[in-house]
């Protein structure tokens, strides 16, 4: 899926002539929109469409607003299937226009009567593939019961489950993005928030959602740590809770999220390190190196927080989701963890002659990540100190294959978007990660190592 990449579309379906087709460069089948919301085939000229059309609208300066959502695969198949069909005019409504005036010799009896008219479910109608519990007041209530698994088969359906679904959720988690902006607005300002999922890869296939949130850096904490957190607690599955339990819960929520980032000055190159482990004697799987938990960030910078809402443990209580307010703490050096096991570290030849390991120096990445200097370290466990730095436009090609990551350069006066990673954990969400002409990476390789 992710690390296959996009395949080049086909250029006309089965039974379509070749004109037709140039006729009609979005005319996508309902297929395979549902193949895209899956994961599967990337419509690679809706993308390109999209971005040359967000990029006509922000201009050529550097100060311009991004537009965030060209980011999010699931965005641009719900902005690809409005472009069709007005697919939200189609979602069933009660008509209240069609209500006629009753006329009853109980004037107190055709008030009532008048009242609850537009509830009448003869006046609930919608187009094709509609159904009747998709009425805006009760699908909320089906996407709860369904959250998991079977809410996303509903977006395999066709287009219109997949916009109507999608719309749902947006309403279900606004009360979160209210949140956020009432807590953080003049440091972080908000700028889009959007539902993402992704499978987990555990013994039985599992799934996350997330409410993703994007938010803009602002000068205010410019030269300081921050910190961003937020209480919250699953919703209980067994006998309602009393109104004591309600209200402690209210008041100390059983669970905290946190993250942390640097910020500092607009324009500045960034440095972080990262760690891939190929020990013989842990046997990882997933083979992704781990990146640095604290994010360095420059001003106007984007950073994506991601209130997890759906997990192995169950479902996240929107309700119960309490931000709270931002911590400062004074900026420090960030070094990777291995550093304080090492000391000596010497060049390529100086190490091989007392290692049995077979060494090389990780030169992969060019032209996009250019290689500067490279260390090793350790006994029994061989440790590389590579010092990369991004230079060339572009997806950094042997990233995806060698650490587990999609890399991106983008030029040096470019704002980028940064995921935040939870504080505490090694790996958290598998994105893209995007870097500035300049910035500059501390790439440690551990190997070796007796197997146990």
């Amino acid at each position: 899926q992710a690390a296959s990449g996009p395949k080049a579309p086909r250029q006309g379906s089965p039974g379509q002539s070749g004109s037709a087709a140039r006729r009609a460069p979005c005319a996508v089948s309902s297929r395979s929109l549902e193949r895209c919301a899956t994961g599967g085939i990337f419509v690679n000229f809706v993308l390109q469409a999209l971005l040359a059309e967000s990029a006509a609208n922000m201009g050529a300066t550097s100060s311009s607003s991004i537009d965030v959502r060209v980011t999010d695969r699931k965005s641009l198949i719900k902005e690809l299937c409005l472009r069709r069909k007005d697919y939200e005019a189609m979602q069933h409504a009660y008509k209240v226009e069609e209500i006629q005036p009753y006329n009853l010799a109980n004037k107190k009896f055709s008030e009532v009567l008048q009242r609850t008219a537009d509830r009448c479910p003869e006046i609930c109608r919608g187009d094709e593939n509609s159904l009747v519990f998709m009425e805006a007041s009760i699908l909320p209530i089906v996407t709860a019961f369904l959250f998991g698994g079977a809410l996303i088969r509903c977006f395999e359906v066709c287009p219109l489950w997949f916009v109507v679904y999608y719309k749902t959720l947006d309403q279900i988690f606004a009360k979160i993005d209210m949140g956020f902006k009432s807590y953080y607005g003049p440091s972080l300002h908000l700028e889009y928030a959007r539902t993402d999922w992704s499978p987990v890869h555990v013994a039985e296939a599992g799934i996350r959602i997330d409410r993703i949130l994007i938010a803009r850096v602002t000068n205010m904490h410019e030269n300081k740590c921050t910190k961003v957190s937020y209480g919250y607690a699953y919703k209980s599955s067994g006998p309602l809770e009393s109104q004591v339990d309600q209200l402690d819960r209210e008041q100390h929520e059983p669970y905290e999220c946190s993250f942390k980032f640097d910020t500092y000055k607009k324009g500045r190159s960034r440095a972080f390190w990262i760690h891939k482990d190929i020990c013989r004697f842990h046997g990882d799987e997933t083979r992704v190196a781990a990146t640095q938990n604290i994010t360095p960030v420059c001003v106007n910078d984007r950073i994506e927080i991601a209130v997890n809402l759906f997990n192995a443990m169950g479902l996240i209580d929107v309700n119960k989701v309490r931000w709270h307010p931002l911590e400062v703490f004074p900026l420090q050096s960030r070094e990777c963890p291995i550093e304080q096991e090492l000391f000596d570290w010497y060049d390529l030849d100086s190490f091989q002659s007392q290692s049995v390991e077979r060494l090389q120096i990780p030169d992969f990445f060019a032209p996009q990540l250019v290689h500067h200097s490279t260390e090793y370290a350790g006994i029994d466990v061989a440790v590389s100190r590579t010092s990369l730095r991004a230079e060339a436009q572009g997806v950094v090609p042997q990233a995806d294959r060698i650490l587990g990551s999609r890399f991106e350069v983008l030029p040096r006066s470019s704002p980028i978007i940064l995921p935040l990673k939870r504080v505490g954990l090694q790996h958290d969400r598998f994105t893209k990660i995007q870097l500035r002409q300049g910035d500059t990476i501390q790439l440690y390789i551990s190997q070796g190592g007796k197997m146990t």
